[in-house]
């Protein structure tokens, strides 16, 4: 009997501490998520007052040199939380008012961006990265651009354009290292898309005379040598 009384405590003991830890943990959890939510709310607080100072520059001093920086800053700010139409707001600001800084190919680069993964405005999108190419071609967001300009092409199933795109990007970077990516897609939308199976061999020709070393060569060659195979059995 005692040996089960004592049995019957320290289960009973066991069950306390567990419940006690439970409490302890539930209650540490708790006290956690408050923080976190003052943190947010001071968070939320120090953000209203950084677009509040980004304002007063801009309406106090518009000619000063940090003016630009606090226009696309707000921009920046706005679009974060997911307030597009208020940031494509800053950034057209940036560019109507501050043409020459250097932001302004960062601003047309985020307004084309907006434009085509948020508000599913994929014309649009295109004229600002047009826009972008156009006015800074040297910037390094240019290529970019025309890079999300083709990816809008193909998504739309604007074969030729899409073409055209990918030859502007090799005509203008034939150094970088997607060139080859890119003549071996437009070999496949010329074999696929278009049924034009002569354009498509003739783009991976070029691609093994431009690019000896990509490794996209293999599939080039065995695409060239079935099509060789198919003239064959044709004139039999």
């Amino acid at each position: 009997m005692k040996i089960k009384a004592i049995i019957i405590v320290i289960i009973t003991l066991l069950l306390f501490i567990t419940c006690a830890d439970k409490k302890n943990n539930i209650e540490s959890i708790f006290n956690q998520a408050e923080k976190l939510q003052k943190d947010v709310l001071k968070s939320v607080n120090q953000i209203a007052s950084c677009k509040e100072k980004y304002e007063t520059i801009l309406k106090q001093t518009p000619e000063s040199e940090f003016a630009p920086q606090a226009c696309y800053q707000l921009g920046k700010l706005n679009e974060i939380f997911d307030h597009y139409d208020e940031a494509v707001a800053y950034y057209k600001k940036l560019l109507s008012f501050y043409p020459e800084h250097s932001l302004c190919a960062d601003a047309l680069f985020n307004i084309a961006r907006i434009n085509r993964v948020y508000l599913d405005k994929k014309a649009q999108a295109v004229n600002y990265y047009d826009q972008l190419t156009g006015l800074c071609p040297d910037n390094n967001l240019s290529f970019q651009a025309m890079i999300e300009k083709g990816k809008i092409f193909i998504h739309d199933k604007e074969w030729e354009q899409a073409i055209q795109c990918y030859e502007q990007i090799i005509q203008q970077y034939p150094n970088h290292r997607v060139c080859d990516d890119l003549m071996a897609r437009m070999a496949e939308i010329y074999q696929a898309n278009l049924k034009e199976p002569e354009s498509s061999i003739k783009m991976y020709q070029k691609l093994l005379n431009s690019y000896p070393n990509s490794p996209w060569t293999e599939l080039a060659k065995i695409r060239i040598n079935e099509f060789a195979e198919g003239g064959k059995k044709n004139e039999k």
